[in-house]
């Protein structure tokens, strides 16, 4: 055969995975074509939806790895043909379509926190609610609650020198901002819109009267940059320090570093919190395969790794949220 006209085939895929993906298309158009539609999903509709993946995920995968692998061929025809029904829901079509560079921006985390579903059609708002409810989800809203609590707590302890790396528009901050002040508050991101929207915030809520303007340092900076010491963080400088949503995205060797850059920074009596998911998060398979989204997962020994070696560790321990996606490491610095 003549190499110009060789053309090529479409690997075969597996009948079950065939079939599960058959029987989830199919029950998606059945959706968007019936009466149920019209109203928020209902826990039958939802479940059903939820196994429906997962038999997907394990008809795809392969032995001993669980979900469709990146760039398989499955992971493709998924996204070919059940792709188009998910990412009618805003905030999903957000995290795949990732226009500010990567999946969880700060637009698509205030979608997450507002927890209001948006969308022209019965289906749009019909995904974007059941996508809001998601496990993973609601887990990122118990953080910045857990967080609100510890920024009251650690403020009636005396601290008044918090910062936040890879803050995002700090809607934790923004909750508590009306009841107590702190006399600095720095947030670092790599995007300026976080840190726009976050001063936005702030001012609509009255906060920066209140502790004066010039106490809100907002650094428009990457990791990398604090690592290199080209944006100084100066030894002993906060009473607390916490990072919630980068150390996911962390490889070990980066993560050891930057606690160590981030324990020099606490002043002693100082806490320091950092978040990351675990693997055992339900909805991990989701992400990846619908979403191009990956994550690096550490579970609590993992985090308390990151610790090691530092001097003046008074306690250490580590938290996880009511629905078990993700654990906070919650590390006090001796006085």
């Amino acid at each position: 055969m003549n190499p110009l006209t060789r053309r090529s085939v479409a690997p075969s895929l597996s009948a079950p995975f065939e079939t599960a993906l058959s029987t989830l298309c199919a029950w998606l158009a059945e959706l968007e074509n019936s009466e149920r539609v019209a109203s928020p999903p209902t826990s039958e509709d939802a479940a059903r939806l939820n196994t429906l993946l997962l038999e997907v995920w394990r008809a795809g995968s392969a032995p001993g790895a669980p979900g469709l692998a990146r760039a398989s061929p499955e992971q493709e025809r998924f996204r070919a043909e059940a792709g188009p029904h998910i990412w009618k829901s805003a905030v999903l079509r957000r995290c795949w379509e990732k226009p500010r560079g990567y999946a969880g921006d700060f637009l698509m985390m205030e979608a997450l926190y507002r927890r209001q579903p948006e969308g022209e059609t019965h289906l749009e708002r019909w995904m974007d609610t059941w996508a809001l409810e998601l496990p993973g989800f609601q887990a990122v809203r118990n953080r910045r609650d857990q967080l609100s609590a510890l920024l009251r707590e650690e403020h009636a302890r005396g601290a008044r020198r918090v910062m936040n790396v890879a803050s995002g528009s700090a809607p934790e901050l923004v909750a508590v901002a009306r009841d107590i002040s702190f006399e600095g508050v720095t947030l670092m991101d790599q995007d300026q819109g976080a840190l726009d929207s976050a001063l936005g915030h702030f001012t609509r809520v009255g906060a920066l009267p209140a502790t004066r303007h010039e106490a809100l340092r907002l650094w428009c900076g990457s990791v990398l940059e604090l690592l290199r010491n080209r944006s100084e963080l100066v030894p002993a400088s906060q009473d607390f320090i916490y990072s919630i949503g980068l150390y996911d995205y962390l490889t070990e060797r980066f993560a050891r570093r930057l606690t160590t850059k981030l324990w020099d920074g606490l002043a002693p009596g100082g806490r320091l919190v950092l978040g990351n998911f675990n693997a055992r998060n339900p909805m991990h398979l989701f992400t990846e395969s619908a979403l191009d989204w990956y994550l690096i997962y550490r579970e609590p020994e993992e985090l308390l790794r990151l610790l090691d070696g530092l001097p003046g560790v008074q306690s250490k321990e580590v938290w996880t949220e009511d629905t078990g996606c993700l654990h906070l490491l919650v590390a006090r610095k001796a006085g």
